[in-house]
């Protein structure tokens, strides 16, 4: 377990943990739907990825997503946790799973053992899971979503996706939606793709990139990106989510700029769940 990691026991940013957070079989309905860019790193030690894949060490860590204005907790998002084997981060992991054309597998372990310990959250909040448009197409992933309660799930659709085929993925889109299931643009303002999802997707939840809210309390730039955001979200009929606040003046200025929820160390690390 990581300093950063720690045990959830909370239902509310009070009570909040707070010193610190292979190919598809069905390859043929999706390959067409996504190109996915990895971001190359260097990392200290080969990541195993197949190791990963075939002895289920992948873990998962609940960081709390709050009501920004009561602090009540509405909901989690689980965060992958890999082997401490190796200094990489959880992007560094997937983005060699894409290199190796293991992405789709290794998300489908995430959001299965993320998803496998919902019912050990409370029964009013959401559960969400970030996977990129390819596995969110995936029959593999719709057998999974049909284990849980609909309205429980919320998708995160990763930003470094370019989805090539927007009717093939409005489709799959449409009918988790009509399902129950909620969608989330993940960290909109970090990525050129952000608006292009944004219309072509129309989420339910638009959350706001930690680059945007780091320290826009005393930026103006910031804030107006943050409010461009917010109202868009609130113009469609989707929720704000400010990623990353860590500071009562940070949370303040988006209280302000009408930013409905958000999640961040201020407001709970990510944890493991108590046994």
């Amino acid at each position: 377990m990581s300093q950063s990691d720690n045990h959830i026991r909370h239902h509310t940013a009070a009570d909040a943990v707070h010193p610190g957070g292979a190919p598809s079989q069905n390859r043929q309905a999706t390959a067409n739907v996504v190109r996915l860019h990895p971001v190359r790193a260097k990392v200290d030690s080969p990541l195993d990825v197949e190791q990963v894949l075939s002895e289920g060490s992948l873990r998962v860590v609940f960081q709390p997503v709050c009501n920004l204005r009561s602090r009540e907790v509405i909901g989690y998002e689980a965060l992958s946790r890999f082997p401490e084997q190796t200094v990489a981060t959880p992007r560094q992991w997937f983005d060699q799973a894409l290199r190796l054309g293991r992405l789709q597998a290794l998300e489908l372990l995430a959001a299965t053992t993320a998803l496998e310990q919902l019912a050990r959250l409370p029964a009013h909040v959401f559960l969400a899971v970030n996977v990129s448009p390819a596995t969110a197409a995936s029959t593999e992933f719709g057998e999974l979503a049909a284990t849980i309660p609909p309205e429980r799930l919320v998708l995160d659709i990763a930003e470094n996706a370019t989805v090539d085929d927007y009717p093939r993925f409005t489709e799959v889109i449409d009918h988790l939606r009509s399902l129950g299931v909620r969608i989330a643009l993940d960290d909109a303002g970090a990525a050129d793709v952000s608006l292009q999802h944004l219309l072509g997707i129309r989420p339910d939840i638009v959350k706001i990139d930690t680059t945007v809210i780091h320290g826009i309390a005393a930026d103006e730039l910031r804030q107006a990106v943050a409010y461009s955001y917010a109202s868009l979200a609130k113009r469609a009929g989707a929720m704000s989510l400010a990623e990353g606040i860590e500071t009562e003046g940070d949370l303040a200025m988006l209280l302000s700029l009408e930013v409905e929820t958000g999640q961040g160390y201020l407001l709970g690390r990510p944890a493991f769940l108590e046994v």
